[in-house]
């Protein structure tokens, strides 16, 4: 009988389902598609000459909040 339920553990055991692996973090090619996308932002605003209208709006939207006008 011990064989037999040796056996029945050991079948138990192999066909249950394991835990599966969960994800623990972000992966290279994730960290990759990061760096591209704001680089090509980056090479966006610069070929579009972006760089001078969003300082200034930036400039003026500090100004009006240190300055409290709407």
């Amino acid at each position: 009988m011990k064989s037999l339920t040796r056996l029945w553990v050991a079948f138990s055991t192999y066909v249950s389902p394991q835990p599966k692996k969960t994800d623990t973090g972000a992966t290279m090619l994730e960290y990759a598609a990061i760096v591209i996308l704001v680089a090509a932002v980056a090479v966006a605003i610069y070929a579009l000459d972006l760089s001078t209208s969003i300082s200034d709006a930036i400039g003026s939207s500090v100004t009006e909040i240190l300055q409290g006008t709407p």
